[in-house]
């Protein structure tokens, strides 16, 4: 393709055609209108289709992943509405963006108009910029969960998670919104040319905004997910977590296996696995978006680091590819998720939630008698060795038994046994402290 092309002007906006005659009044009127070149249905028609199926798998599949959360009772938690913030910014792009740039793409020139063309630039940078912020908010998400699992319910809560994604987006529009406001290059005489500003301060603004700041956030947060992950995986297999207390000559021990240990490595097991499900989707929009936002501030302050057309375009759209990539990994990584999927595509959400109801009121019933059992259920020992019930191997979560908490009984079989509450009062009162 020739260089001077509007697919080039598009792309390197910096660049413009040559007008024949610089001399003369006519020849610079009538090189301000590019004449569209003949469409080549050889070409627009197979580039047509795999940019159809490509934005049609974007809608479809982040529509399918707002479902699943909105639609699943079970999966409405915080992490979970991060996903769903993420989601809504590829469904934006798939629906708003990515239909005009392959219209672009397939003709060749701009139709739209040139206000259309700032509005859609502006829309593009946004959500891409919602994007990178999601997985920003996701990763400090995921190193709350996992470095405090016992805590993290008091600590994101619902009005904290919606707080976080209003922040998302007023963060993104205020990226996006400055060419808007005029901070560009002076705007193309054509109005069959749509340019992608870059003007050298903004391009280095937007890419660290949009990009290299909130990747330097999430790097950060899991490298700490990692280190905190591998630290209480080592605790938690030996079986011994110490707590603090006054006394430094006693160490407090829940007893019984299904006790606050038991809990913590339920929970920190589900929070570790969440957090590998959303590396992988981290690490996907990195590779994904990398390269463009390495070409971008390069090629706006040195034409000659600006890599070529075709180059140019394959990392363009390697970063819209992302789009649709979430609502793949999702269903892969998350069995919760691929039910969900499941059971819309089938359309048997109805009877689903009406079988699943009752189930999971008793499991309700079941975590809130647990819980009150913990409570009374504690006792201090001077000594203790670590109850090889406590820790299962590779951190699997413990099945239940029942709706009770059992202790070790006569026979082998478990046994109700509470600690009786004068016991705790004497325990108390003889200046041994009572686990919490």
């Amino acid at each position: 393709m020739d260089l001077w092309t509007n697919s080039s002007a598009v792309l390197y906006p910096g660049t413009q055609a040559p007008l024949p005659d610089s001399n003369s009044s006519i020849n610079r009127s009538a090189a301000s209108q590019h004449v569209p070149a003949p469409l080549d249905l050889r070409r627009a028609v197979p580039v047509g289709m795999v940019l159809a199926f490509f934005i049609m798998c974007a809608i479809v599949g982040n529509i399918l992943v707002i479902l699943s959360v909105v639609c699943n009772r079970h999966l409405r938690t915080a992490t979970n509405y991060f996903i769903i913030n993420l989601a809504i910014a590829d469904l934006l792009l798939g629906t708003t963006v990515l239909p005009v740039s392959a219209t672009l793409e397939i003709l060749d020139y701009w139709v739209f108009g040139r206000i259309f063309c700032d509005i859609w630039a502006a829309v593009d940078v946004m959500c891409c910029t919602a994007s990178i912020m999601s997985l920003c908010v996701i990763s400090i998400d995921r190193y709350i969960g996992v470095r405090y699992p016992l805590q993290y319910p008091t600590i994101v809560t619902e009005k904290r998670a919606l707080l976080a994604m209003l922040g998302v987006w007023i963060l993104s529009t205020v990226i996006s919104i400055g060419p808007l406001l005029g901070w560009k290059q002076p705007p193309s005489q054509d109005d069959t040319v749509c340019v992608i500003t870059e003007e050298p301060f903004y391009a280095l603004f937007s890419s660290l905004g949009s990009f290299y700041i909130p990747l330097f956030v999430i790097l950060a947060m899991y490298c700490r997910v990692y280190v905190v992950a591998k630290r209480t995986t080592k605790n938690l297999e030996a079986g011994v977590m110490k707590e603090r207390q006054e006394n430094s000559n006693e160490l407090t021990m829940r007893i019984h296996s299904k006790s606050s240990l038991s809990l913590k490595l339920q929970k920190f097991a589900r929070e570790k696995k969440a957090a590998k499900t959303l590396g992988v989707v981290v690490g996907m929009f990195i590779l994904c978006w990398l390269p463009f936002f390495m070409a971008l501030p390069l090629g706006s302050f040195s034409s000659s680091l600006r890599p070529s057309e075709t180059f140019f375009k394959v990392i363009f759209w390697l970063g819209y590819f992302n789009s649709c990539l979430n609502p793949v990994i999702y269903p892969c990584y998350s069995r919760e998720f691929k039910q969900a999927f499941i059971r819309i595509l089938r359309c048997q959400w109805k009877k689903k939630r009406r079988s699943w109801q009752p189930n999971y009121n008793s499991r309700s019933r079941h975590s809130s008698n647990n819980s009150s059992f913990q409570n009374g259920s504690q006792q201090t020992l001077s000594s203790v060795s670590a109850s090889p019930g406590c820790v299962n191997s590779k951190l699997r979560p413990p099945q239940r038994s029942s709706d009770r908490e059992l202790l070790p009984g006569s026979a082998g079989r478990g046994r109700l046994s509470p600690v009786s509450p004068l016991a705790m009062n004497a325990g108390t009162a003889s200046g041994v402290s009572v686990g919490k």
